[in-house]
């Protein structure tokens, strides 16, 4: 008796359990796909025995390759009846699965499947189709004669068949724009700062814009900016197209920020209950004011461009305050520094080392203690001056002036209430007070004051005296060649 003889393609069907495409990862997002192959004997043949099973994978980076990172590939398996046992490459491109059951046999009748699992499959960045390689060796009862009848079937050594299964990756046409951040939350100054994000790459624009500058496009899921001093805002928007126009004016923000450590600050107004300047301030600009409300403390050199109003005491604790403009303050304390200003100077008690002002008004209504001071003017009317240094100034106008140990020189008047100085020189101005002027405890005459002239050697000639309030001092002729005469001024009686 002869044995039937059986015609078919094969004596195994695979197909994905699911059909829809694998969706490609982007340049910052690694899309992880899985794959079921679900194995069935194929129709019309009688019961098969199978005693393994081989999936290939192809690798690489072409849009006909699954992965191009296979390495972390999981694999499983599912069976209607059975145990099986899996065995993968080193690189996990190809899987053997063998059954272990009765004579490592697995038969597979019209109910009977065997279903491999392929999990966090890294899919290819590049869509299309990606042909998985099967082997199986497997045999019948009936006697079998391999015929090949489509281009995906390929001639096999006896009780072996192999063919290809396909599996579509696509692109994820679902818009998603998130995670934009910052790599490092703080940079130095001036420090690069960068940005990172997940998005679409199909049909996406990225614009990215930080401290008032235009958009710039960048591509990618990345940026990196240089040279950033103070703490900045990133803003990035995702356009998309408008399905009617074309044009890509549908907008998507995210934004971050990054500080920056000792920043460089650049503000059009400032307010503050408190600044700590341990280095330099600078004000710059030549129509700007600084305005401090409450006491100004600053410990090292200060230059301010522009007028600066205190509302408080300004003390400098060391270095040199620099003012090209005016000042204005309640108190001004400089006991280790030295204050120097181009406009006027207003100030209440006022205590430094050096002042000058050469082409500025010095205006105080509290006492100015000074050392070295050169003012072009200076007035004080109701304030107490008083300098271990010598003063120059112009116009002065004060109510008290004590140098004892300093020198007083005005191209002015200097006008005064009670004053005491070591040395005073006046030379194109003159000199007024409505108090004492003494020089080593003698007082310096006043035009109208009554004085007595007394001759020290009287003779039968000489001066005339009376001592009376209205007494004329009348001059005789001297006739003695050898009298020696000189008169000196006493207190009248």
């Amino acid at each position: 008796m002869n044995s039937p003889v059986l015609t078919v393609d094969r004596l195994l069907e695979a197909a994905p359990d699911d059909p829809a495409p694998l969706a490609v990862s982007t340049a910052s997002k690694t899309k992880l796909g899985i794959v079921r192959l679900r194995f069935t004997k194929a129709a019309g043949v009688p019961d098969v025995e199978c005693t393994q099973i081989t999936v290939t994978i192809p690798v690489g980076e072409t849009g006909t390759d699954l992965t191009g990172n296979p390495g972390n590939i999981d694999y499983k398996y599912a069976s209607s009846s059975g145990n099986w046992s899996i065995t993968a490459s080193s690189d996990r491109s190809r899987y053997v699965c063998t059954p272990s059951g009765p004579g490592k046999k697995f038969v597979f009748t019209d109910t009977a499947y065997f279903t491999v699992i392929l999990d966090a499959i890294p899919v290819g960045r590049l869509p299309g189709e990606a042909a998985l390689t099967l082997t199986a060796a497997t045999t019948t009862a009936a006697t079998m004669t391999a015929a090949t009848t489509t281009a995906a079937t390929t001639t096999a050594a006896p009780g072996e068949e192999d063919w290809t299964v396909p599996i579509t990756k696509a692109v994820d046409d679902f818009f998603f724009f998130r995670a934009f951040s910052c790599e490092q939350p703080q940079i130095p100054n001036p420090g690069t700062a960068i940005l990172r994000w997940e998005g679409s790459e199909h049909e996406t624009e990225y614009w990215l814009s930080y401290d008032g500058r235009d958009p710039q496009q960048v591509t990618g899921q990345s940026a990196q900016i240089t040279g950033i001093t103070d703490t900045t805002t990133f803003v990035l928007d995702a356009r998309t197209p408008d399905p009617q126009t074309g044009k890509f004016d549908r907008h998507h923000y995210l934004s971050t920020t990054v500080t920056v450590k000792e920043p460089t600050i650049l503000a059009k107004e400032l307010t503050a209950k408190k600044i700590n300047v341990p280095d330099t301030l600078t004000a710059d600009g030549s129509s700007k004011t600084t305005t401090l409300h409450g006491p100004a403390t600053f410990e090292e050199d200060v230059t301010v461009m522009a007028k600066l109003i205190v509302n408080g005491t300004i003390t400098n604790k060391d270095g040199t305050v620099r003012i090209d403009a005016a000042v204005s303050a309640t108190g001004l304390n400089a006991n280790s520094g030295e204050i120097r200003t181009t406009g006027n100077l207003r100030s209440g008690a006022a205590t430094v080392t050096s002042l000058d002002a050469q082409s500025g008004v010095i205006k105080t209504s509290g006492a100015l203690n000074t050392g070295d001071a050169t003012v072009a003017s200076l007035d004080a009317k109701s304030g107490a001056i008083k300098t271990s240094g010598a003063l120059n100034t112009g116009a002065a106008t004060v109510a008290s002036l004590d140098a004892k140990s300093g020198a007083i020189k005005t191209s002015g008047a200097l006008n005064t209430g009670d004053a005491t100085v070591a040395s005073l020189n006046a030379k194109s101005g003159a000199i007024k007070t409505t108090g004492t002027v003494s020089d080593g405890g003698s007082a310096f005459l006043r035009f109208g004051t009554t004085v007595v002239i007394r001759n020290r050697y009287h003779n039968t000639e000489g001066l005339n005296e009376d001592n009376k309030p209205d007494a004329k001092v009348s001059l005789k002729a001297i006739t003695t060649n050898n009298a020696r005469w000189w008169w000196y001024l006493d207190q009248p009686k």
